[in-house]
């Protein structure tokens, strides 16, 4: 099992991907500021500390400040950023099959999963943030599962993929269930 910063990683993610998975669309909105500040921070640290090679402390000061920011875009363009994720994940299966001689079939994929996700939006709410939950969800399993195989050169960390997909699918199936069929119309809208 993971230790330190591992597991209270984990812990968070899974926390965030259970909401989002039964309760993200009652809760969507706010859930996707939450999730635009991750990302935002995430890829604005990575970008000062591994691309631009800041030191740590600069590298966390442009993550906040790409973390606010990206906090402020997903939730004023919640919509835009639920389709933009969806068109992600499915160009990522694309290029994931075909390598990076697929690039013309991964960039229309992008298109056109985005233009769809967009357009069908407030029907696939539900089924959108059960997916991005049970993903977020297998994540944390993953990392709450890593162990470290010990001290020296040929140390590293291992988890266990199978156990963490089984959980996301496990999570978005379910979770998918539950805000389709068993929460009321008059709930769905909290936000």
């Amino acid at each position: 099992m993971a230790e330190g910063i591992l597991l209270i990683l984990g812990l968070i993610l899974l926390g965030v991907g259970l909401l989002l998975a039964f309760f993200g669309r009652a809760m969507w909105e706010s859930m996707m500021s939450i999730i635009g500040g991750f990302i935002g921070w995430f890829l604005a640290y990575f970008f000062a500390s591994f691309i631009m090679g800041w030191d740590w402390w600069m590298a966390m000061i442009v993550g906040f400040i790409g973390g606010i920011f990206g906090s402020w875009l997903f939730g004023s363009l919640v919509e835009i950023a639920l389709a933009l994720i969806m068109g992600v994940l499915a160009a990522g299966i694309v290029y994931f099959i075909g390598g990076a001689g697929w690039w013309i079939p991964v960039i229309i994929v992008f298109f056109i999963v985005f233009g769809l996700s967009y357009y069908y939006m407030d029907d696939l709410i539900a089924v959108v943030t059960a997916l991005i939950g049970g993903i977020l969800s297998g994540l944390a399993v993953f990392v709450i599962l890593m162990e470290d195989t010990g001290l020296g050169e040929g140390a590293t960390m291992q988890s266990d993929p199978w156990m963490a997909a089984l959980a996301g699918i496990g999570i978005f199936i379910f979770g998918a269930l539950v805000q389709t069929f068993f929460i009321k119309d008059s709930d769905r809208n909290l936000r």
